[in-house]
């Protein structure tokens, strides 16, 4: 087994031997009874903050307006824990609810503002000044597993590196060593070794030390303007495309400015993607204009480029009228030439269904992703039922058709899905171990746009909803210590030298909510495509990090030393 020197915690996180935490209330306070509602965050220094269930409401009071404001915590002194907090509407109101681990609560009450807590309760501790309360770290824990881990994952420990060599002889350094991240995951790193390291060892019994740093690759954030829904696939031959919802910031706010094309990007190296490289080559595969007499949008969304059994394929969404943007459903492109970029182009027209009377696209869908599975090639999709948007999939007889019923994967059930909308959407997958994980995004596309999870077992049948477990919580979420918003739509790609999961995403780089009366976010050109590191954890969970979120939160830590002894 190898030796790892431990690195200190950053005290961000959870350190060896702690057994607190802080958990603090909080209300949104835009007037409505999901935002003045109880939130919860915790931390571990009372510094870094992080926001469970995505930064959504968990208790929703029944009694007086339904929204509450100014709720503080307490520990009782017999058992359990009592939350208190103002009516919203009434001053001379107060609501009262008693909860043993912030999940489930009981005995909610409402009484008078003039009523005294010691007078009911006894209270054992009360909130600090800045209104968090100190917990064990064992309801912390409990929390979590309901309502997410929105931390981020940090270089732990290194590979100790001893060398020993006979006297005469140059040292030789490893090119890669072991590092461990706070999630559990190892992997293997390059050094980049300091070039002043001994060559002449003709000393015996001596031993020097020699510096190196660990290689990082840290690419641009945002990595790609204005682009919305980015998809990245690596091809066969290495050569990486890149697609997404284009808007125009030039025009931004203007819809019928917005999303009229679809630009495939190649280069020949994931970071040659970014902007400014220079090291990209584009072009517009597909445009369409205005519908409406030019006064909207065709909403040409969320397009997709995919090698099936040897020709090109683009998924995207676009309307199927010339008078409304709205009535939107999954389309196809097929490139039977070996470059997609010099290649042609066919409209295979709208994605359809061989089941007769299916729900398939019946309604308005979008948001499309395919994957091949042991030789059987899978659909996903958005779709609405009954105004609320779900995850179907259906197996492919070819590209552009399906040939088995749509199957309900997932809907709109969790705070974090309902936000603004009933809406779960933007399907992705990535395989690994023995499970295939399905990301979607959930709610508005606000700041509190978030990932959630999906994941069935290989060998399972795909096509039965009971073979997929959905996980109550966001595992992507914004971020306010990275300044990263309205996390959503992503897709999935490998580095350039097949060792690192990645996962492409979009976001913001402001803060913004639906509840702003002049927000307009769906023709915002503020979406920017994002790159970020997948760690997976020991029971071979995804884990996302924070977003825009280094290996490090210091240099310093990147630096190892490797031992020489010669003798």
């Amino acid at each position: 087994m190898k030796q790892m020197n431990i690195l200190p915690t950053a005290d961000c996180l959870c350190r060896e031997g702690q057994q607190t935490a802080w958990l603090r209330p909080y209300t949104m306070d835009w007037n409505t009874p999901e935002s003045d509602s109880l939130h919860l965050e915790y931390s571990y220094n009372k510094s870094d903050w992080y926001q469970l269930n995505g930064g959504n409401g968990v208790w929703f009071p029944d009694f007086g307006s339904g929204r509450i404001t100014s709720p503080a915590l307490y520990l009782l002194e017999n058992h359990g824990y009592l939350v208190t907090a103002g009516d919203a509407e009434n001053a001379d109101r107060r609501h009262l609810v008693r909860t043993e681990d912030f999940i489930h609560y009981t005995g909610a009450s409402y009484t008078g503002s003039g009523w005294e807590i010691s007078a009911s309760y006894q209270i054992k501790k009360a909130p600090l000044p800045d209104g968090s309360l100190e917990i064990p770290l064992s309801v912390l824990k409990e929390l979590q597993a309901v309502y997410g881990k929105p931390e981020p994952v940090l270089l732990h420990a290194v590979e100790d590196i001893n060398v020993c060599v006979k006297p005469g002889s140059p040292p030789s350094l490893p090119e890669k060593i072991t590092v461990e991240y706070t999630n559990g995951m190892q992997e293997e790193r390059a050094v980049n070794w300091n070039a002043q390291a001994p060559e002449d060892t003709a000393g015996s019994h001596t031993s020097v030390s020699v510096v190196g740093r660990l290689q990082e690759t840290v690419y641009p954030n945002p990595f790609i303007l204005h682009r919305a829904d980015p998809f990245i696939y690596k091809h066969t031959d290495g050569m990486y495309y890149f697609t997404a919802s284009y808007t125009d910031m030039e025009h931004n706010l203007e819809g019928k400015y917005q999303y009229l094309y679809i630009i495939l990007r190649r280069s020949a190296t994931l970071g040659g993607l970014a902007d400014g490289s220079g090291a990209y080559e584009e072009k517009v595969v597909y445009e369409r204009k205005p519908i409406a007499d030019g006064t909207l949008s065709p909403h040409i969304w969320a397009p997709e480029i995919h090698y099936i059994e040897g020709n090109w394929y683009i998924y995207y969404t676009t309307t199927i009228s010339d008078e409304s943007s709205w009535r939107i459903r999954p389309h196809c492109l097929e490139c039977r030439d070996r470059d997609p970029l010099c290649g042609t182009w066919e409209l295979k027209g709208p994605v359809v269904t061989e089941v007769k009377d299916d729900i398939a696209f019946t309604d308005f869908s979008l948001d499309h992703t395919h994957f091949e599975h042991k030789g059987k090639h899978y659909f996903l999709w958005a779709q609405k039922t009954n105004n609320t948007s779900d995850i179907f999939i259906a197996q492919l007889s070819n590209p552009w058709t399906l040939c088995t019923p749509a199957v309900r994967l997932s809907h709109p059930e969790y705070a974090w899905e309902l936000h603004g909308f009933p809406v779960d959407e933007g399907p992705g997958v990535i395989k690994h171990g023995d499970k295939i994980f399905l990301t979607f995004s959930g709610s508005g596309t606000d700041a509190l746009y978030c990932v959630g999870l999906l994941y069935a077992k290989e060998t399972a049948d795909l096509l039965d909803a009971a073979s997929w477990k959905k996980l109550p919580y966001p595992v992507f979420q914004s971020s306010r210590a990275t300044g990263q918003f309205g996390l959503g739509h992503n897709s999935f790609t490998r580095s350039d030298d097949d060792t690192e999961d990645l996962i492409i995403y979009h976001g913001r780089q402001e803060e913004r909510y639906l509840a702003e009366e002049d927000y307009q976010p769906l023709y915002d050109a503020g979406r920017n495509a994002s790159v970020g590191k997948i760690y997976w954890d020991e029971d071979g969970m995804p884990n996302f990090s924070v977003p825009s979120q280094r290996i490090v939160r210091k240099d310093e830590d990147l630096i190892v030393h490797a031992k020489i002894t010669v003798k």
